[in-house]
């Protein structure tokens, strides 16, 4: 499993410190086996369950996060790092960005039909929560924990972690573009 999961998210890779890298691995193979999915089933799942039909992937939005934000922290750094001193961190912020949804492969089921809806855990926990907690029983730090609990709307009014912030407005650019795409406000 650990393999096919590094296959489909290649962008573990840039993640520099390999324990992090395995941690992030485990906490993958921790949702899946919990949520009753194989990591094929990644590219099925639909990244929400607010857009009817949605007709992207949990997978692709998953990269599309990861890449929009780890870009937006490269032209950060780029500009700022040697004004005001002010550099996010890569390992924080990829890892942060990949678990940000982690908590969905809980949160949903699918049914005998092949619907996918929200599972009694989905019901009681949003994934923000059950992400974080997945996360942190596999050994990811309290501070990327923050980045998962806090991207959604859990986190408004909070103050989030500097990479926290570039995976929520990254979460959002993917969720909020692709609805514009579909008409949908």
């Amino acid at each position: 499993m650990k393999e096919r999961i590094m296959q489909l998210l290649p962008e573990i890779q840039w993640i520099g410190d390999p324990t992090l890298r395995a941690q992030v691995v485990a906490s993958y193979e921790d949702a899946l086996k919990t949520g009753g999915w194989e990591p094929d089933d990644m590219a099925k799942i639909p990244f929400t369950l607010l857009i009817p039909n949605c007709p992207a992937s949990y997978l692709t939005h998953t990269r599309g996060v990861v890449r929009v934000a780890k870009a937006s922290m490269d032209e950060f750094n780029a500009l700022y790092e040697n004004e005001g001193g002010f550099k996010l961190d890569n390992d924080k912020l990829v890892a942060g960005a990949l678990l940000h949804d982690v908590g969905k492969l809980v949160e949903y089921e699918k049914t005998p039909d092949g619907k996918f809806v929200k599972s009694q855990m989905g019901k009681d926990l949003r994934h923000p929560f059950s992400g974080t907690v997945i996360a942190l029983r596999n050994g990811v730090s309290s501070e990327i924990g923050h980045i998962i609990a806090n991207h959604a709307h859990e986190g408004d009014g909070t103050l989030r972690s500097p990479e926290g912030v570039l995976v929520n407005k990254a979460d959002f650019i993917n969720f909020e573009t692709i609805k514009s795409f579909l008409g949908m406000k």
